[in-house]
């Protein structure tokens, strides 16, 4: 019996701990950005028209939201919605046409596009592509 109890322990606070910072519902994106950006460098914010016209984003079913990318392709997203759903999606629709575009120019970009991280930080999507996604996704939940 007592080492059920002990066992039923550790498991509850496997449990809890493991939980970790999934559960957070306010991401700092200043801080986000500026970890993101010690790595990736040159990065430019996408304006709202090509957020649009080219992501083919509706901007109403974002609350926050910074999109950065630069001349070498990475790019990252940090996207504050309550229709994660929809912006999933079209973030995907987007990615799809970068990749047939890649497919034929730049096998090593579609490589990069293909293993690109996509992560939910509370109410956050987090969208990172580049060849260091997860060493840099990592630093963010760190930081939390």
């Amino acid at each position: 019996m007592k080492k059920f109890i002990v066992l039923l322990f550790v498991v509850s606070a496997i449990i809890m701990t493991g939980c970790g910072n999934d559960n957070v519902s306010k991401l700092d994106i200043k801080n986000t950005e500026n970890i993101i950006e010690k790595d990736l460098k040159d990065m430019k914010e996408v304006d709202d028209s090509s957020l649009e016209d080219v992501y083919d984003l509706d901007l109403s079913k974002m609350d926050e939201h910074v999109i950065k990318q630069n001349e070498d392709g990475d790019l990252y997203a940090i996207i504050k919605t309550s229709d994660k759903t929809s912006v999933k999606n079209v973030m995907e629709k987007y990615f799809e046409k970068i990749q047939q575009f890649n497919k034929n120019y730049s096998p090593e970009r579609l490589e990069i596009l293909d293993s690109r991280l996509e992560k939910e930080i509370g109410d956050y999507l987090i969208y990172i592509v580049s060849k260091d996604a997860s060493k840099i996704y990592d630093k963010i939940v760190k930081s939390l």
